[in-house]
């Protein structure tokens, strides 16, 4: 007996639901073994993402022979692949981020002489796209690539102010904002209060919220619609910072200007 229209489509429905559970797992699968720099096991990764045995062998498989996932033959621990990593270096390259923005960024340090960077927003994480390290001894956390709470970061709170309300809510729906210092903030409706004030005066600060005794202030670089693209910051120590309530203004007009300067390259992320 011939299959119906109903249910061939049905059968089509259940391969594309098929292909895109797949697909997400290939992507957490990345996610999880570009997090572990010292490599994964299979075990590990099965347990992390809570994946059935056989589903994961084959995906592991897959990536391994493509070559987005590299396995040790002795640990068989997996680290990310070549593939993998030659796709990042075409995202770097499409956006220019080295060629261009690199004396941009060194143009704004140099002026300042402290740790400048830009960031762009991933869900409610800033991350690293350009950082430019200062002659002082301090050495942020941070670095090209890496990621970090937005709520704790003057460039986060840039950016999470660029969002529109509703989608800045609905990130925030059911998720519990991480304490890393004393002042970092953890209440949605603090958070919230402080976006606004962001937003009122163009710029955001950040006295010690991820890292006791570093004040960052940042602001944001906008596509030519107006929309918050990235932000860019400038990092010191508190203490040489000046007093609060006014120190933000000795970075202000340098960190605009490097912004007016960098919104014409960051277009691609528009």
């Amino acid at each position: 007996m011939a299959p119906t229209p109903q249910h061939r489509e049905a059968e089509e429905t259940t391969a594309r639901m098929g292909s895109i559970k797949s697909a997400e797992r290939v992507l957490q699968i990345l996610d999880l073994v570009a997090r572990h720099t010292d490599g994964i096991d299979a075990s590990g990764i099965r347990v992390a993402l809570n994946l059935p045995r056989s589903s994961l062998h084959g995906l592991l498989r897959v990536l391994s022979e493509s070559g987005y996932l590299f396995v040790d033959p002795d640990s068989r621990v997996y680290r990310i692949g070549l593939r993998a990593w030659e796709v990042g270096q075409a995202y770097s390259h499409n956006q220019n981020i080295t060629v261009l923005i690199g004396p941009v960024m060194r143009a704004l340090r140099d002026e300042l002489n402290e740790t400048v960077q830009l960031a762009v927003l991933d869900g409610l994480d800033n991350v690293y796209l350009a950082k430019e390290d200062s002659g002082h001894p301090l050495r942020l956390v941070s670095g090209v690539g890496m990621r970090l709470p937005a709520h704790t970061t003057a460039l986060g709170k840039v950016l999470l102010a660029g969002l529109p309300a509703e989608e800045l809510r609905r990130r925030l729906t059911g998720v519990t904002l991480q304490q890393f210092t004393r002042s970092t903030i953890g209440d949605k409706v603090q958070l919230l209060r402080r976006l606004a004030g962001v937003r009122a005066t163009g710029y955001a600060e950040d006295d010690g919220e991820y890292t006791v005794g570093l004040y960052c202030v940042a602001v944001p670089v906008r596509s030519s619609s107006g929309a918050v693209v990235a932000a860019v910051s400038c990092s010191t120590p508190s203490a040489r910072a000046g007093a609060a309530g006014d120190r933000a203004q000795r970075y202000l007009p340098a960190l605009r200007a490097c912004a007016g300067r960098l919104a014409p390259l960051m277009a691609p992320l528009s």
